[in-house]
């Protein structure tokens, strides 16, 4: 697969696209890369006067049918919100404070768990639009790269489980108080 994504990349570069080569293109841009799977499981969000903390653990399991080498996970949290162009928000980790966090080598089938916390200032956590209620849904990044899996961008959305019947997540509601919420999840939004 990475010699079409090389291909598709030259012929890009080339300018110049013949209709074989847009249908090799469009099969490589249409499947998605089974080689690593990641689910992230949020532990506990803290919030307080200054800041707010999310403590989490990533399950990383390699899918694909060769060896991943020198895993390389970037993270952070930032504060979703509608001002802010959706490229930016799920374009991966700001890489100048972002977290890193290395795996050295993973054969087909095997799984690794991560654990770790992000931080932000409280200044810096956005509402929701048009919400009376302070809520807010904060919004975990991941780039990650290494030796036999294309590069991969993914973002989880953060919020209280959903109500029963419904599938979609609840917001954190933001109030003056130290509010720790201990039930917390995640669902993945690329």
């Amino acid at each position: 697969m990475l010699g079409r994504q090389r291909f598709a990349a030259y012929s890009l570069n080339m300018g110049e696209l013949d209709e074989q080569q847009k249908d090799i293109i469009g099969e490589v841009e249409d499947q998605p890369s089974p080689g690593l799977m990641l689910e992230l499981s949020p532990t506990r969000l803290s919030i307080g006067p200054t800041r707010m903390l999310l403590n989490w653990r990533l399950d990383v399991t390699n899918g694909g049918a060769s060896h991943i080498i020198a895993l390389r996970i970037w993270s952070d949290m930032v504060s979703a919100h509608s001002s802010v162009p959706s490229r930016e928000q799920l374009g991966g980790p700001d890489m100048a404070d972002a977290r890193l966090h290395k795996v050295a080598q993973m054969t087909p089938g095997a799984q690794d768990s991560i654990a770790g916390e992000w931080q932000m200032p409280r200044n810096a956590v956005k509402l929701v639009d048009n919400s009376p209620d302070q809520l807010i849904l904060p919004l975990a990044r991941l780039r990650c790269i290494g030796a036999g899996i294309a590069p991969t961008k993914k973002a989880f959305v953060i919020g209280l489980p959903p109500a029963p019947g419904e599938e979609i997540l609840r917001a954190i509601q933001l109030n003056g108080d130290m509010q720790i919420h201990s039930r917390v999840s995640a669902k993945a939004v690329t």
